[in-house]
């Protein structure tokens, strides 16, 4: 009788042991282990993402956004991603701080999807004054080091 109630704790202190915890501890703060996602967004289940390239079709990566949701609850900040990936949810407003572009022809920024589709018709409003639509190639005009806010 004592050999299975001491096999029945071994098993029960090795269940434990294996299982470990949840995995909290291991997690950096924005919850992913290898810390990829360290100040963007992290997405959820119905966000949305896009990418915001220039000119030449680097990404521009680091730009710093907030959103604002339907019911005023402001998000962030966030950073676009090394590959100018930025995450959002339907219907929020998000503004980009466009600080080190200087909105020359030379210096456009667009708007694409993940298959490289440029995203015409997004509303915007910079704060130098410029406002408008996202044109065909996901173009969108602005001031140096403006901010613009996108209603997604």
């Amino acid at each position: 009788m004592n050999k299975k109630i001491i096999s029945l704790m071994f098993a029960t202190v090795a269940v434990f042991a294996l299982s470990g915890c949840d995995g909290a501890d291991d997690a950096y703060e924005d919850g992913y282990e290898d810390g990829y996602h360290d100040g963007s967004r992290v997405p959820e289940s119905g966000m949305t993402t896009l990418f915001l390239i220039d000119r030449k079709g680097f990404s521009a990566s680091d730009v710093e956004y907030t959103c604002i949701n339907s019911f005023g609850d402001v998000s962030g900040p966030f950073y676009t991603e090394g590959n100018g990936e930025f995450t959002f949810e339907p219907g929020e407003n998000c503004t980009f701080e466009l600080i080190g572009f200087d909105g020359t022809p030379g210096d456009e920024l667009f708007i694409e999807s993940d298959i490289g589709q440029p995203k015409d018709s997004i509303p915007y409003s910079c704060y130098g004054g410029d406002a408008g639509l996202t044109d065909l190639y996901g173009s969108f005009n602005y001031l140096i080091n403006d901010s613009c806010t996108f209603a997604f």
